[in-house]
């Protein structure tokens, strides 16, 4: 079963489009609530947009590998989501930590660590069909 460790609420932002150019397109957020406290990783999400909840990866942190801001950054890729919900809300709820951020040597290690990734979140949520189905009915364990 997995809990909460905490929600946040946020505004989707253009950002630097990086995730779409290695087949992880990130919604971005400006932060509406309280800044979590957690260290700079990677978590397993649910996402609620719109009274629908879809699973997800999220970034915290400053994007060392890419070394272009020294800003925390948070960035969600929702699993098997394929629409355009930039100026949209979405609330988050962050359930469990992945790994911690690091610095890549290059962009295809990280591509690799990030399909590492997204299994670990798919069977930590019980997702095992990895298909490009919209998981629209998913519900949190």
């Amino acid at each position: 079963m997995n809990s909460i460790i905490t929600s946040i609420h946020g505004k989707v932002i253009s950002g630097k489009q990086v995730g779409r150019t290695i087949g992880f397109p990130t919604a971005n957020l400006s932060i509406l609530s309280d800044f979590p406290s957690l260290p700079h990783g990677v978590y397993g999400v649910i996402v609620n947009w719109e009274g629908t909840t879809f699973p997800g990866i999220m970034n915290i942190g400053i994007r060392p590998t890419f070394n272009d801001n020294p800003e925390v950054s948070y960035e969600v890729h929702i699993l098997d989501f394929h629409k355009n919900i930039y100026h949209e809300k979405i609330h988050v709820d962050i359930c469990f930590h992945v790994r911690n951020e690091r610095f890549f040597k290059d962009i295809s290690e990280l591509v690799k660590q990030i399909h590492n990734d997204i299994t670990y979140v798919r069977k930590r949520f019980s997702l095992t069909n990895e298909s490009n189905q919209n998981t629209n009915n998913f519900v949190s364990a």
